[in-house]
């Protein structure tokens, strides 16, 4: 009876592994043919707006592949009714504003680039809004980078999830159950791919070296997908992930470029910057410490 159960059980861990490889196949194509559509929209049009539409291209190649299989939505995990996934989402928000404070704290203060306080457009009306023209620099600043992740979480959360609901919403998983090899780096390296064509036609991260540009979105990517895998793994909600990745995108791209000036920073800062790369690394090594992720790398 023994022998019995553990045949059956091994039996049904074999047709979930094949399964998931299945699943990751017909993903990747997906993603493939509509990433090659949406790339030539994008590069030939040369309308930025189009990138947010392209964005959606990992969530539509996993509905597309749950409907062929029949798989259901469930395992993607929006619950949130766990201090876990509050935990996750407070950390989402929190690491990128501590991995951008400390980039950019170190390239001002090295003189690799200049601080000046970012004021303008949307960050005019939030500066005088909140009042913070009447508070030191550092400190309005500090704030102004708070009010940005939690308010740019909202406002970017319909796209973000775009990414978000196929990149760890089915593709992570789908390794992970399909025993691929280093899942977490496998995910990394397939989630910074999917960016070069828009790095290498300009249209994204442009600095003064494409080469460059290409090195850092790898050197940047795949660590980070080590912080993201770990919020996603162990919460198993997909939320902490939305959020990090919302975070990012709103610290990066908003006060914090904003308020940096230097020929030639864009090597060292920025989200293919050299400098960040090397924190996002330190980061993801701590985080890779933890027994979840240990397991998968």
């Amino acid at each position: 009876m023994k022998s019995r159960g553990n045949k059956n059980a091994s039996d049904f861990g074999e047709v979930k592994v094949q399964h998931a490889r299945k699943g990751l196949t017909f993903f990747l194509g997906f993603l493939f043919v509509l990433s090659l559509i949406m790339n030539t929209a994008v590069i030939m049009s040369g309308n930025i707006m189009l990138i947010v539409v392209y964005m959606f291209v990992p969530a539509i190649a996993s509905i597309l592949t749950r409907l062929l299989l029949r798989e259901g939505f469930a395992d993607v995990s929006f619950q949130l009714g766990s201090v876990k996934v509050w935990r996750g989402i407070g950390l989402g928000l929190l690491i990128p504003m501590l991995i951008c404070g400390i980039t950019y704290s170190t390239a001002w203060m090295s003189g690799i680039a200049s601080f000046q306080l970012p004021v303008g457009g949307t960050f005019e009306t939030y500066y005088h809004a909140l009042g913070l023209q009447y508070l030191p620099t550092p400190l309005s600043f500090v704030l102004m980078v708070v009010v940005a992740g939690i308010a740019g979480s909202i406002i970017n959360l319909i796209p973000v999830m775009g990414e978000e609901v196929g990149w760890r919403g089915y593709m992570l998983t789908r390794l992970v159950e399909a025993k691929a090899p280093r899942p977490i780096l496998l995910s990394g390296l397939i989630w910074a791919t999917w960016h070069i064509p828009i790095v290498i036609s300009g249209m994204y991260v442009a600095g003064p070296s494409v080469l460059l540009s290409v090195l850092g979105i790898y050197l940047c990517i795949i660590p980070f997908s080590y912080i993201t895998a770990q919020l996603r793994l162990a919460t198993g909600s997909v939320w902490p992930s939305v959020i990090i990745h919302t975070s990012w995108n709103s610290v990066i791209q908003g006060p914090f470029t904003r308020a940096t000036t230097g020929e030639f920073s864009d090597v060292w800062i920025g989200e293919s910057g050299l400098l960040t790369a090397f924190i996002i690394i330190i980061a993801a090594i701590i985080v890779s410490r933890t027994e979840k992720v240990r397991e998968l790398t």
